[in-house]
């Protein structure tokens, strides 16, 4: 009861706060979770005309919390599924793998969508949400795009279907032109986060990367994404 209560409160400041859209959702085959994090997929299936979901604050769509509320206690599951049955897409994708919320969108029997999660960020066991997630209720996903194993231990969700794809922003980074007589250089793509430590981010793994530039005597460039926090 406490924690439902605590949620109405959320849910109060939340409605209060943000824009109200009175039409309903339109349909689509692709639905893209949470507009913060749909770059690039957004780009990569801009032929499929994805809609785009916002769960920021940025609105709330009245027609899908109307159809929530005789299952409000569900809290914001209750919402994304009334929207969802809105859209009928076919395919679910989202970058927003560390919400509690979307590990649940497989919760009823009967859907006929798919839903995929890629992974945003690095995932260490004990950080961020992975622990919370890895503990809680979670409802199987049909996949899940991970850079690599680390986050199949971090999440210890053994009934996800992992798939090892590497980060998505591999391939936006315009490759210069080799020439035979030049000198190769060895990109890092970071997104770490500056609120947590080093330690935390597993800055320590990058020992032998390092030891191993030093020893060919190879350059790393650092390629930051700037909209990290």
């Amino acid at each position: 009861m406490k924690a439902f209560l605590q949620f109405l409160q959320r849910a109060f400041k939340y409605f209060r706060n943000t824009k109200r859209v009175w039409r309903r959702p339109s349909r689509a085959s692709l639905l893209i979770i949470d507009r913060g994090t749909a770059s690039p997929l957004d780009e990569m299936f801009a032929h499929h005309n994805p809609h785009i979901m916002e769960i920021r604050g940025e609105s709330v769509n009245m027609f899908a919390l109307l159809r929530a509320l005789p299952k409000i206690h569900l809290g914001a599951v209750a919402y994304l599924e009334a929207y969802i049955d809105f859209v009928e897409p076919k395919l679910i994708l989202s970058r927003t793998d560390n919400n509690h919320t979307l590990w649940q969108l497989k919760r009823r029997p009967n859907v006929t969508y798919k839903v995929a999660l890629i992974q945003n960020g690095w995932r260490f066991p004990g950080t961020e949400k992975t622990l919370e997630i890895g503990m809680g209720p979670i409802d199987e996903v049909d996949c899940y795009f991970s850079f690599g194993s680390a986050t199949y231990r971090a999440f210890s969700a053994d009934f996800v279907n992992f798939l090892e794809v590497g980060s998505l922003y591999l391939n936006m980074f315009v490759k210069p032109s080799v020439s035979s007589d030049s000198k190769k250089e060895v990109s890092l793509i970071s997104i770490f986060r500056t609120k947590s430590s080093c330690r935390q981010q597993g800055v320590d793994d990058f020992g032998g990367l390092e030891k191993a530039m030093i020893r060919r005597g190879l350059p790393v460039s650092i390629i930051c994404q700037s909209n990290m926090d």
